[in-house]
């Protein structure tokens, strides 16, 4: 059993933890802090317990590290808990934390020669967010986040500046309106807000969770459509339960790279695309020519479709069907005749038929990397290109440690895609051996 730690005690931030978290050590036990910078010495007070280690909360920073600055909104450690480091620290971190993330993992490097791309944008990147409802100081609606791993308790906010402005502008008027028609909090779930660059305009969704919820029409000249969905009360997620109200648009058109890409309000799509068509240029300079890519976790369509023009075909895995829905029509509106799409789970597929023949193959796959199976197909088949995307370097990493047996890694890059944030995006260009 974990012995009990003081109500409050004192701790020096010595490192960095691979979440992005600041670790220091207290009676032999490692200490995760939030919002911590290096060489700081704080008083904090114990969350969470867990056998040799705890997560804690600051309560007075003693020593004050000179990089640290101030926070630009009061819910920071909720969205964005390295705002309070200069972005040059945070570029400089991320390629450290990853780079011993790999050698920890892995016993090496991919590659010793590796960078990290900056953002395009610091502030006012993300194309979607995500709120929670509270009450404010005068009782009256506001946007809300969870406080981190406090889901009983909120920070009340009326914009984040992680956010694209037309996304605060507008969720403040959906929560005008909803104090106008005098909706109660307790009938309410999440708010979802999309933007798309190409369009300049956005599409709300409001999850409420009873089913005879009143409905009512939301327009503004920003929007190109809004929906009130019923979502199950006894799942924390936004689920879809049951449609109550549509009107105008359920998706968005963006474009990357010269290709227009269509995605409803509850697919999977790229949080900054303007970083990451800068990904997808990075790619571009390294994929070879060939007859046949394959490109599994494809989403609809968001890197495969920006090659057809160099392979004779492709074929496009994805697991979501509205996602597939929508790469159908991607197909159609961007006249791409040589693609191939196949829906269901990645490693349910007939990899034996889909991976034969495959000259580059491309994988995005979910924050859980690669399933085994899929893993043992690459591996017997070995497309002689493999590109991984990855939003999560340590599952990466430790699907590296099988894909060396039959890989070596050419080239290898970081980008800061999402900035204010430890999160980082990872691109690794293989070849076989």
């Amino acid at each position: 059993m974990s012995k009990k730690l003081p109500p409050e005690f004192e701790v020096t931030i010595e490192k960095f933890s691979q979440t992005g978290e600041g670790v220091g050590q207290f009676e032999n036990r490692s200490i995760f802090v939030w919002g911590a910078l290096l060489g700081e010495k704080l008083l904090v007070k114990p969350i969470k317990l867990s056998r040799g280690k705890a997560k804690a909360e600051i309560v007075k920073i003693l020593e004050v590290s000179s990089l640290r600055r101030d926070a630009k909104e009061n819910h920071f450690l909720t969205c964005s808990p390295w705002q309070i480091m200069p972005e040059s620290e945070q570029i400089k971190l991320k390629k450290k934390i990853i780079g011993n993330m790999f050698l920890n993992i892995n016993g090496k490097l991919p590659i010793e020669n590796f960078d990290i791309t900056k953002s395009r944008n610091n502030w006012s990147y993300r194309n979607k967010m995500e709120f929670s409802f509270a009450l404010n100081d005068n009782k009256k609606l506001s946007l809300a986040f969870h406080e981190r791993g406090k889901y009983w308790s909120y920070y009340k906010f009326d914009e984040c500046v992680l956010a694209i402005p037309k996304i605060s502008e507008l969720s403040k008027k959906i929560i005008k309106e909803l104090i106008k028609q005098k909706v109660k909090i307790e009938d309410l779930k999440n708010l979802v807000v999309r933007y798309s660059y190409n369009e300049n305009k956005c599409l709300a969704i409001l999850y409420v969770v009873k089913e005879d919820f009143k409905i009512f029409d939301f327009k503004d000249k920003d929007l190109v459509g809004f929906q009130i969905i019923y979502s199950n009360p006894l799942s924390p997620a936004t689920v879809i339960t049951k449609l109550l109200h549509k009107q105008g648009k359920d998706y968005l058109i963006e474009k990357i790279s010269g290709v227009k890409l269509k995605y409803f309000h509850n697919s999977f799509f790229q949080i900054s695309p303007p970083d990451f068509s800068v990904l997808i240029d990075y790619i571009k300079t390294h994929i070879k020519k060939g007859k046949l890519l394959v490109d599994l976790y494809s989403g609809v369509g968001t890197i495969g479709f920006m090659f057809t023009s160099i392979f004779e075909k492709i074929i496009s895995v994805e697991f979501d069907i509205k996602a597939v829905e929508a790469a159908k029509e991607n197909m159609r509106s961007n006249n791409l005749k040589n693609v191939e799409l196949f829906d269901g789970a990645t490693e349910k597929q007939e990899l034996d038929n889909i991976l034969k023949n495959a000259d580059t193959l491309i994988v995005d796959p979910p924050r859980s990397g690669l399933h085994p199976k899929v893993i043992k197909k690459i591996l017997e088949f070995i497309p002689k290109q493999f590109i991984y995307v990855s939003c999560n370097p340590k599952t990466q990493a430790q699907d590296f440690i099988k894909l060396k047996e039959k890989y070596k890694a050419t080239s290898w890059q970081l980008f800061d895609m999402y900035p204010q944030t430890p999160h980082v995006e990872s691109v690794l260009i293989l070849e076989k051996t």
